[in-house]
């Protein structure tokens, strides 16, 4: 990425750090993870490994950063079992590499977008309704803001 380019992508991000909820942020994210396994099924579809690697590595990296940003001090019971589904979710991606299964893809996005529907809402009851509702789910005091 030139200097220019990359100046652009960090002032783009300050704003968005400044102007976007947590809640909001929290089903972006949820958004990109989806398109990341969406792009993998594609990957494994068309039999491009390296793609299908990639990409669920990017999803991976998207739920272990929502997993590592649980503050189980405040979120108390929905921290533990956010604790519970981010682990899951990261099992199942793991295993989307090593089987390259389209059908373990479709899984997560499924429960991706279950969660995502929640947050979404949590997002839309804080004042910042989302561009999509595909799906989404979680409290945000479960997170550290």
């Amino acid at each position: 990425m030139n200097p220019y380019a990359r100046h652009r992508a960090s002032a783009a991000y300050r704003s968005a750090a400044e102007t976007v909820t947590p809640a909001r942020a929290i089903v972006m994210l949820y958004d990109g993870a989806i398109k990341r396994l969406t792009d993998a099924k594609s990957a494994i579809e068309d039999k491009r490994v390296e793609d299908r690697y990639n990409a669920v590595m990017k999803a991976y990296d998207i739920v272990n950063g929502l997993h590592c940003h649980l503050d189980h001090e405040a979120g108390g019971e929905i921290a533990a079992m956010l604790d519970r589904y981010y682990n899951y979710i990261l099992h199942r991606l793991t295993m989307i590499n090593i089987a390259d299964d389209a059908s373990i893809c479709d899984e997560v996005i499924a429960k991706l977008r279950e969660m995502r529907t929640s947050w979404a809402y949590i997002a839309t009851e804080a004042g910042t309704p989302p561009s999509n509702d595909r799906t989404d789910g979680n409290r945000e005091t479960a997170l550290s803001a």
